[in-house]
């Protein structure tokens, strides 16, 4: 499928009204451990993707709207967003034993 230039801008466009909220931990309020593991799993997920996109589109010929400060905000929220993730994982793991040690 061929992308067009007006696809590449649009793609940009969505990054930039995002990419403050990048390093933002997401919020587990309210939620189980799974659910915020699910939700940090696909934040990695996409992190990884638009880090790929950046390097890309920041490199292909004729340029780019992404920069090498945009792609390093990429890999700083997705190392943060690997932190999250892992401690998440801890949380559960050790909630889980607290739990089977009670019963």
């Amino acid at each position: 499928m061929e992308l067009t230039g007006n696809h590449h801008q649009l793609d940009y466009a969505t990054y930039r009204e995002i990419m403050g909220d990048l390093l933002l931990p997401i919020s587990g309020e309210g939620l189980d451990f799974d659910t915020l593991k699910r939700l940090c799993e696909s934040k990695v997920v996409y992190l990884e993707n638009l880090r790929v996109k950046c390097f890309k589109e920041s490199n292909r010929a004729g340029g780019s709207h992404f920069t090498s400060d945009d792609h390093a905000l990429i890999i700083k929220a997705t190392v943060q967003a690997n932190l999250q993730l892992r401690q998440v994982v801890l949380l559960a793991i050790t909630d889980n034993l607290a739990k089977r040690q009670v019963s």
